[in-house]
């Protein structure tokens, strides 16, 4: 099992010499540490990193032991997350998305829903862990929980309240990290689903249901919740006439076209009935609640055909078969009609210009991507970038984007050793960048160093993952 990942990394000569740095002692010097949750730079210190944790941080930090890394003044922040990935939609995909990452400075993933059974997840999240296998660190919360006959391949499915107490049962008993609700539950079966998902102790996360208010969901204590076209919508006067119009269908037996139909009208009716001040105190009942959003609004590219280049690098490090794939036609675009293809830049912006309220309101934001084989033009690693400079785009300053990415997703997901602070005690996952990101999140592009779980891979050994990845795609 693994054995491509396992390949790829001796190849350029990191899981051996990485884990064995991780289990000594690694001294990097002479960066300005990132203070992401309060803006503020350290310059002139030194990082001791042993048993892949953060030992020591100062200026005055040495080691007779450990091996030393030269930072050259580079700004140190803490690894990113991507809050909302699917890195086993194949076979195959952790191959090419684990690299990915870890060349773009993600050195932690929430996956969201996966086509592998949850042991053979399991077994590569141990891999990473145990420095078998190169990559980010993976948190299994895809027990997806859904309406027969089930969106996706693999998912558990609930009808009934008692069906979904059942479901939680079994997640709980497999391991998984959270509950996650999908867009086909009835409410009933949405509300058992939560309240069992408490019970047991695992956060509640997810879709909104397609017949579920937002306001429902927050009364049910949903903990997080996935995309961020729902947010928008509460904040219509219509909202409930646009939830009845879809319950009456499937009560009455609708076929998919039908439903699919009416869930597209909403885009018009929305932009035509969305109102500033219903969206103020929806989004202050979020804040009060502490729902946290993984608003993966680069989504919207694929939409809209903002496409990449068929020689762009990104490209070029995606399996022939994949890409391939992705220029077929798409269930997803066939389904939009012309009044959607017509209203969606109009529906973007006001996506974004809510997004902006729900920041400045206080909502947590996780970001996110969506990133998966198979959801075509949303890159491993490289879409989580796309989402931040979005982020900068829409109005956000630099460090607040950087938060969404390092400390919002480590506190949200209640790591012991991490909470998006680089200090003693806090696992090794970091970034070396050439410039301060405070001012600018281009500097991401390109990290001089990327530590993980306290191995590191430097220029070199980031270039030859990329290179590795170039000649698989051929």
């Amino acid at each position: 099992m693994f054995k491509g990942l396992l390949a790829l990394a001796l190849t350029l000569g990191v899981t051996a010499g990485a884990q064995a740095q991780a289990q000594s002692e690694t001294l990097l010097t002479d960066v300005t540490i990132v203070d992401v949750a309060g803006g503020t730079l350290a310059p002139g210190q030194s990082v001791l990193i042993r048993d892949g944790l953060i030992a020591e941080v100062g200026v005055d930090v040495t080691s007779a032991s450990a091996t030393r890394l030269d930072g050259a003044g580079g700004y140190l922040i803490p690894g990113l997350w991507d809050s909302h990935v699917h890195i086993f939609s194949s076979p195959s995909e952790p191959d090419t998305a684990l690299p990915l990452y870890l060349i773009n400075g993600i050195t932690g993933v929430r996956d969201m829903g996966a086509l592998w059974p949850i042991a053979e997840q399991r077994a590569l999240e141990a891999g990473i862990e145990e420095g078998e296998v190169l990559g980010p660190r993976v948190i299994l919360a895809g027990a997806w929980v859904d309406a027969r006959p089930g969106s996706w391949p693999g998912m558990f499915l609930a009808d009934t309240p008692e069906e979904a107490r059942g479901v939680v049962d079994r997640i709980a008993a497999e391991g998984w990290a959270t509950v996650k609700a999908y867009s086909m539950l009835d409410e009933a079966t949405y509300l058992a689903l939560a309240a069992a998902a408490h019970d047991v102790g695992l956060p509640f996360v997810g879709h909104i249901p397609e017949r579920v208010a937002l306001g429902t969901a927050i009364d049910a204590g949903q903990d997080g919740m996935e995309h961020f076209g729902r947010v928008a919508m509460a904040c219509s006067t219509a909202e409930d006439a646009m939830l009845d119009a879809l319950r009456t269908a499937m009560a009455e037996g609708a076929e998919r076209g039908r439903l699919f139909e009416i869930m597209a009208a909403r885009n018009r009716i929305i932009l035509e009935t969305w109102d500033a001040a219903l969206c103020e105190t929806m989004l202050d009942r979020m804040v009060d609640a502490r729902m946290h959003v993984s608003p993966t609004l680069v989504v919207a590219d694929f939409y809209t055909g903002n496409w990449p280049a068929p020689d762009a690098p990104r490209m070029r490090m995606i399996p022939a078969e994949v890409r391939e794939a992705w220029g077929r036609p798409d269930f997803r675009l066939e389904a939009m009609t012309d009044e959607v293809r017509a209203l969606a830049q109009d529906s973007i912006a006001l996506d974004r210009r809510t997004f902006l309220m729900a920041h400045a309101a206080g909502v947590p934001i996780l970001a996110s991507s969506d990133a998966s084989f198979a959801n075509p033009y949303l890159f491993h690693g490289f879409s989580l970038l796309d989402e931040l400079d979005l982020y900068v785009t829409i109005g956000l300053t630099p460090r607040e984007a950087l938060y969404t990415a390092t400390v919002a997703p480590a506190r949200f997901f209640g790591l012991a050793d991490q909470d998006g602070t680089i200090a003693p005690g806090r696992r090794a996952d970091l970034v070396v960048l050439g410039a301060n990101p405070l001012e600018s999140l281009s500097t991401l592009r390109d990290p001089q160093m990327v530590i993980a779980g306290g191995r590191v891979l430097d220029r070199a050994a980031l270039d030859g993952l990329e290179t590795t990845l170039l000649e698989r795609g051929q």
